[in-house]
C-alpha cells in the first residue's frame, strides 16, 4: 500500500492549487510519490484509496493513474488493480549503460573545451559537494553542467529523457558514509581531470564512476526484490 497520508480535508483544500485541475493536481502528487520513493517498486495504488487520501472523487484519480501507465510508471493487471512499475537489476543496467556511452563523451568534450569562466562553475559545484550541501542536488548539477560542455543538443536531451528513471534509482540507494566519500572521491578526480585538460582521464574516470554508481544501484535493489 501507498505510504503518503493527507489527514484532513482542509489541509487538502489549502494547498490545491486553484489554476490547476483535479486530475492534474493527483498526477502530479502521485507522480512525485513514486519518484520520491515514497510509493515504492510494485506497490500497489488502489483508486478508492487514493481519492481517499487526496479528498477527491475516485474519476480524477483515474485519469491521473492513466495518464501515468501511458509515461510507464505504472501498470494496471486485468482482475488485479494497478501497480507501481518495478525496477529491475536489468533497468538499472540499460539506464547506466546509455548514461556511460554519453556522459563519458561528454567528460572528455569538457576537458578539451571548457573555458575557463565554466572551470569556476565547476569547481564552485565540487566545492558544495565537498561541504554535503544538498549531495543529490549538487550531484545533479554537476552532470549536467558536463553534458552541456559538449553544445550537443540531442545528447542533453536524450539524458533528460532518463531524468525521472534516474530520480527513482537514486531514492532507493542505500546511503551510508562509506558510499558517500566514495562517490564523492570519483566526483572529484572528474572534475580534477577536467580542469587539468586532461581528456582521457576525464573519460576513463567518468566510465568508472558510473559504473560504480550502477553495482551500487543493484546491490540496493536487490533486498527489495527479494522481500
Amino acid at each position: 500500500m501507498p505510504t503518503k497520508r493527507f489527514s484532513r480535508r482542509s489541509q487538502a483544500a489549502a494547498t490545491r492549487d486553484p489554476d490547476m485541475t483535479r486530475s492534474e493536481e493527483v498526477y502530479q502528487k502521485i507522480r512525485q510519490c513514486i519518484l520520491k520513493g515514497e510509493f515504492l517498486p510494485a506497490a500497489p495504488l488502489s483508486e478508492y484509496q487514493l481519492a481517499a487520501q487526496f479528498q477527491l472523487s475516485r474519476t480524477p484519480v483515474r485519469e491521473a493513474l492513466t495518464r501515468l501507465e501511458h509515461e510507464g510508471m505504472v501498470r494496471t493487471v486485468t482482475g488485479h488493480g494497478t501497480f507501481v512499475i518495478e525496477l529491475t537489476p536489468h533497468d538499472v543496467m540499460e539506464i547506466y549503460q546509455v548514461r556511460e556511452q554519453l556522459e563519458s563523451f561528454a567528460a572528455r568534450a569538457a576537458a578539451e573545451r571548457m573555458d575557463t569562466d565554466d572551470l569556476c562553475k565547476l569547481e564552485q559545484i565540487i566545492a558544495r559537494m565537498n561541504h554535503g550541501e544538498a549531495f543529490f542536488e549538487t550531484d545533479i548539477d554537476l552532470h549536467k553542467t558536463i553534458v552541456r560542455a559538449t553544445q550537443n543538443s540531442r545528447m542533453f536531451a536524450i539524458l533528460a529523457t532518463l531524468d525521472d528513471q534516474i530520480q527513482r534509482i537514486r531514492c532507493l540507494w542505500a546511503r551510508n558514509p562509506r558510499w558517500l566519500d566514495g562517490t564523492v572521491a570519483e566526483h572529484n578526480l572528474i572534475v580534477k581531470c577536467i580542469v587539468a585538460h586532461d581528456p582521457a582521464g576525464a573519460e576513463d574516470a567518468m566510465r568508472q564512476h558510473l559504473r560504480s554508481s550502477c553495482q551500487h544501484a543493484i546491490r540496493s535493489l536487490m533486498p527489495m526484490l527479494i522481500d
